[in-house]
């Protein structure tokens, strides 16, 4: 057994101390005469080379008790001279300061050990793992493990026994001053562990009948625990999926406004309105990572699983495993209960309009768009808007799209959800049980995009139209007609008279404007304004400069016209220039309504498709 010793030593360095010991395997098994460790470059879920070894910071190699020199042959792995059936211990040390739910964070008051940084792997080797840590005075630790069980906890140690290199790399742990929950029925199964903040009682509350809901979608559970680790700190956030859990990242400040409405009224239930925007946004988040449970971690494209740690594992169905997932999580929690209709439709004219303004969405398909993940999605630059779209954002908008079309063609029907039903079906038809270890399930093999499409065909009973395949196999915009068939239809909400569409993106920085994006097509491109400009100033036509600042930049826009000559002060590498140029008017937003003179039959339709009432607000 290859076994892992962790320690915490120097909280303030932000450094994790691990030792690792095995025994030296034989020779054949090598490419050459001695062994390696190496230690993997990105974490599924996460497509993006990560080069995780370079947090590692010291590096020292004991073979039978003595010291050896260990060589490091390329970025993530090293050599150590041992022969066969010796005793390897390497002690090494992580650096782990960057808080996100991909990376390892560790101060004094937590370590958040993310396995693909934390690990070192010897060689070949495919487990089983054992990793054993010692926690400070007032710590715990849970882990993503299958079952709860199989922590083994005692007076300031930790232990865990993993079977394969596949689940080792699926299982992070949480170490430190946690709160931990096991949630109400009918989710007794699942537990949350929050590091951070304690999550008001009120948000636990909510998240209960959103967990229903998603596992409602399925046929069958896959795990028999699932545990949402939490990281509920100021500048946390994200999600990333795992076999048997999620690491969730959630700024507690944004709760606020919901609990203190509740505190003045505890019988108010959800309603619009923004105040509870940060609780949605937590159980939208929540949903999503749950979801990928089926979708995405077992039921999966096939090159996503077994897994080649090393380099990029490409697969053009990212937006089936996110669009569709990004989908779900808020018509899970639209279904639920927890999200009043307005705010949902809201929401999704809110994504409808942030599509329409982003010049790739008619450059990149979806299913491009998935296959470059690893160098554009997680790797944005200046041109992102204009060259590349989100298998995200557009991803779940054509699983609406596809989902409309499935019930117009079946009203009867379950649309996407009998899609995924089915495949779920026959793909756990292979696997006699779905509670397998990671490897295990990897054996398995994926679905292709034509497995989904025959599935889609068989519950339309009609296959998919040219058209609606072009809307991940093509550049284009989205075909949204079908609405209707769900008493729904997309108006155009005027903007202000005399608004400006200014065709750049902007940060702030230290409160000064930034030029972030310059989107194509737009009046700024053709000024030559170029990201990286600071603003300085704007005039209209003869009149006078006006300074631009973050703060106060609205003000600024409003004395410009559209179609009349604007100049723009820049400042670009320490050099002031102007460019003149005509902004154009600021385009309506898209909004989703409900269509007053819908029939029975469509109001019907909505009411299968949303769990909801026509009527509900």
């Amino acid at each position: 057994m290859v076994t892992y010793q962790i320690s915490f030593p120097r909280p303030g360095a932000h450094l994790a101390q691990v030792r690792l010991e095995f025994e030296a395997p034989d020779q054949a098994q090598t490419d050459e005469p001695g062994c390696t460790v190496w230690m993997a470059a990105w974490t599924p879920g996460s497509y993006l080379l990560r080069e995780y070894a370079r947090n590692v910071r010291s590096f020292a190699a004991e073979v039978d008790g003595q010291p050896v020199d260990a060589r490091k042959r390329s970025k993530d792995t090293w050599h150590i001279p041992a022969e066969p059936g010796q005793r390897v211990r390497v002690d090494y040390t992580i650096y782990a300061h960057e808080l996100s739910v991909r990376t390892a964070h560790h101060d004094a008051s937590h370590a958040f050990l993310h396995p693909a940084q934390i690990f070192l792997i010897p060689g070949a080797s495919t487990g089983p793992f054992r990793v054993e840590i010692d926690l400070p005075a007032g710590w715990q630790a849970v882990s993503l493990a299958a079952d709860p069980a199989a922590e083994q906890h005692g007076p300031g140690r930790f232990i865990l026994e993993l079977p394969d290199l596949d689940t080792l790399l699926d299982t992070p742990i949480e170490a430190g001053e946690l709160q931990i929950t096991r949630l109400g029925e009918p989710c007794g199964h699942v537990r949350v562990a929050v590091w951070g903040e304690p999550l008001p009682e009120l948000v636990l509350r909510r998240l209960v009948p959103v967990i229903a809901q998603v596992e409602a979608t399925w046929p069958g559970r896959p795990y028999t625990h699932y545990t949402f680790i939490v990281h509920a700190v100021l500048g946390a956030a994200g999600g990333l999926e795992h076999l048997h859990g999620s690491v969730l990242g959630v700024d507690p400040e944004r709760f606020a406004p919901a609990v203190r409405r509740a505190a003045a009224d505890p019988t108010r239930g959800p309603e619009p309105g923004d105040a509870d925007d940060g609780v949605l946004d937590f159980l939208e988040l929540a949903a999503h990572e749950l979801f990928h449970a089926w979708n995405g971690k077992r039921l999966r494209p096939i090159t996503l699983g077994p897994f080649d740690y090393h380099r990029e594992n490409y697969t053009r169905e990212l937006w089936l495993v996110e669009g569709l997932t990004s989908y779900y999580d808020r018509l899970s929690v639209l279904r639920s209960g927890e999200m009043p209709v307005q705010t949902f439709l809201k929401r999704l004219g809110e994504d409808l309009a942030r599509l329409a303004v982003v010049p790739g969405r008619l450059q990149q398909s979806l299913s491009d768009s998935s296959f470059d993940a690893w160098i554009k999605l997680y790797r944005p630059q200046d041109d992102s808007p204009n060259a590349s779209v989100s298998y995200y954002l557009k991803g779940s908008l054509v699983a609406l799209e596809l989902d409309l079309w499935l019930r117009s063609q079946r009203p009867e029907g379950d649309g996407l959800d009998a899609v995924l039903a089915a495949l779920w079906r026959r793909t756990s038809t292979a696997v006699e049980h779905w509670r397998h270890s990671a490897q295990e399930l990897y054996r398995f093999r994926g679905f292709d995009i034509d497995e989904f499409i025959e599935l889609i065909t068989a519950e339309a009973g009609t296959a998919p139209p040219a058209s609606l395949r072009a809307a991940w196999e093509r550049p284009g915009e989205l075909d949204l007609s079908n609405l209707a068939t769900v008493g729904l239809h997309l108006t155009e909400k005027s903007a202000e008279p005399g608004a400006l569409d200014l065709g750049l993106v902007l940060q702030d920085r230290l409160g000064a404007p930034w030029v972030q994006h310059v989107l194509a097509g737009s009046p700024a491109e053709s000024a030559g304004v170029a990201p990286g400009d600071e603003l300085l100033a704007a005039r209209r036509g003869d009149g006078p400069w006006l300074r631009v600042r973050t703060a106060r930049a609205t003000r600024v826009w409003d004395q410009l016209r559209p179609g009349e000559p604007a100049e723009l002060l820049l400042s670009r590498r320490e050099r002031v220039l102007t460019v003149g140029l005509s902004f154009t008017a600021a385009r309506g937003a898209l909004q989703v309504e409900r269509l007053a003179e819908a029939p029975e039959s469509a109001r019907n339709n909505f009411r299968h498709w949303a769990r909801r009432s026509w009527n509900d607000t």
